[in-house]
């Protein structure tokens, strides 16, 4: 709701910055106290905290209004979509299913555009985009996988294109994917979760794959 009315919400204090200061004029006009009175006066000290607070939201009304967030466009990512699973785990329904439970969920809840599964050594699945005339099925891990299965500690490269260790992405993801999400799964495995927008994910979103890479090592344990 906030988010669909975001400038409404932004006026808000400007709008009661605004009705403040008419109530006060109205006040004085139709009570027929003098404009100006004595300063000792109750009223009087009445009408400058009044004023002082509507100056206030009027302040942070127009300073709210002048702020707008900078929206960043999604790319059009360079690559084909896959929805592939490792065939040996064709006999084994109930992960099949936790597969495409997670995948649907991933990607209806966030900007997740491809979601992959490497568990000790084998490429379970690859959902959503792919490299261009890459066969899915043969993603490995590299360092920043490694060493977040080492650790035990996800990993968020807002902006893809920054950093070094690009290429291990990019060896199965599109080009132009603009940011990764690597969570770890136990210490065998990475869910790796591919986005079009730099900054594409929130720290809901990393939350929510961090569980689901915990429920996945349980699955797979």
């Amino acid at each position: 709701l906030v988010a669909q009315n975001a400038e409404v919400f932004r006026a808000l204090p400007l709008y009661a910055g605004g009705l403040g200061v008419v109530s006060l004029l109205l006040n004085r006009t139709l009570s027929g106290i003098a404009p100006v009175v004595d300063a000792s006066s109750s009223q009087s000290r009445a009408d400058v905290v009044g004023i002082v607070l509507s100056a206030v939201l009027l302040l942070t009304g127009l300073q709210w209004l002048s702020l707008k967030p900078r929206e960043v466009a999604a790319v059009d990512l360079d690559g084909t979509t896959v929805n592939y699973v490792d065939p040996g785990l064709k006999p084994n329904v109930e992960l099949l299913r936790e597969f495409e439970w997670a995948r649907d969920a991933v990607f209806k809840a966030t900007r997740c555009k491809s979601l992959v599964l490497i568990y000790k050594g084998r490429n379970l699945f690859h959902y959503g985009y792919i490299l261009r005339g890459r066969k899915p099925g043969d993603a490995t891990p590299g360092d920043i996988c490694n060493q977040a299965m080492k650790d035990g500690r996800g990993n968020y490269l807002a902006n893809l294109v920054l950093y070094p260790g690009r290429p291990e992405f990019t060896a199965f993801l599109p080009e132009n994917t603009a940011g990764v999400v690597v969570q770890p799964v136990g210490s065998q495995g990475v869910l790796v979760a591919g986005t079009d927008t730099v900054r594409g994910f929130s720290r809901l979103d990393q939350a929510w794959l961090a569980s689901l890479a915990d429920k996945l090592e349980v699955s797979l344990g």
